[in-house]
């Protein structure tokens, strides 16, 4: 059973909520309890209004964590209901957040590590680059976006260790999907480890280098949740596992949304084993 304080909501002051893009913001909240205790890689639920619409919290990626001050920041997209109503939230605004959420990254012993992020799965990349060179690692970064001003926190990742970018249009850095440049320097450079999130096609293709190269690589998933406790099973993915089947799934706010390249499954295998019945055909 989930412990209680682990659930339990806390109030969080709105520092800033400032646009970046035509529908990006960057989101500055004050709450000491939280950047103490989160990970990168782990994320938060916020109640993006105060009354009783919409219902539901809205997941939340951790951006950056400011443990002296207690500040966690936080880059999102404006696509529903929900982040419209949290893009017009003011500073000073209190706002209810539940969390740190989910398991986040793992570095452990590796020294040479890559971070790969597409699109708005930049954001939880920058908390643990910050971390992994504060312990002397060295990183390498990928960033691709579909324009020039999606490619987030580019001046502090650049400040971090060698930053390729790519652009579906080309207007920053070669016109490629950003496995392309990781491909290039894995050819005359190694890496201990792979640390990416993005769209599933990026980490599908991600997941395939790193087994070619024999590189431990860790996938963040995006994947649209209602609870972000584990509870409703909304968000479930399907895992390698010991089973009949080959499979099991596994929920990504509860036992994600950090998960090893060569567990996750990104299509269902082809013949699966008949579960329950009497076996006769």
């Amino acid at each position: 059973m989930l412990e209680e304080k682990a659930i339990k909501p806390l109030q969080a002051s709105i520092v800033r909520n400032q646009r970046l893009a035509v529908d990006v913001y960057h989101l500055i909240l004050a709450m000491p309890e939280i950047a103490v205790k989160a990970r990168p890689g782990q994320f938060v639920m916020l109640k993006v209004a105060a009354g009783l619409e919409p219902i539901l919290r809205r997941p939340f990626s951790v951006h950056r964590l400011n443990r002296e001050t207690g500040a966690v920041e936080i880059i999102y997209q404006k696509v529903g209901k929900g982040t419209a109503i949290l893009a017009n939230r003011k500073p000073g605004e209190e706002i209810e957040v539940l969390g740190p959420l989910g398991t986040g990254f793992c570095v452990g012993h590796a020294r040479h590590i890559g971070l790969v992020g597409g699109g708005m799965g930049i954001a939880p990349l920058l908390a643990v680059a910050e971390q992994a060179v504060g312990e002397g690692k060295e990183v390498v970064i990928f960033l691709g976006a579909i324009t020039k001003d999606y490619l987030l926190a580019r001046t502090e990742f650049s400040k971090l260790g060698p930053l390729f970018v790519v652009t579906d249009d080309g207007s920053a850095g070669e016109k490629a999907v950003v496995s392309k440049p990781l491909a290039e320097y894995l050819q005359g450079h190694s890496l201990d480890l792979l640390l990416a999130c993005g769209p599933i096609p990026m980490l599908k293709a991600l997941a395939a280098i790193a087994e070619a190269q024999r590189i431990k690589a860790q996938l963040s998933l995006e994947q649209n949740m209602a609870c972000g406790i584990g509870a409703c099973l909304g968000c479930v993915v399907p895992v390698k596992a010991d089973t009949p089947a080959g499979f099991s799934y596994k929920r990504v706010c509860h036992d994600g949304p950090v998960f090893w390249a060569d567990e996750v499954l990104f299509e269902l295998p082809a013949k699966m084993e008949k579960q329950g019945g009497c076996g006769l055909e």
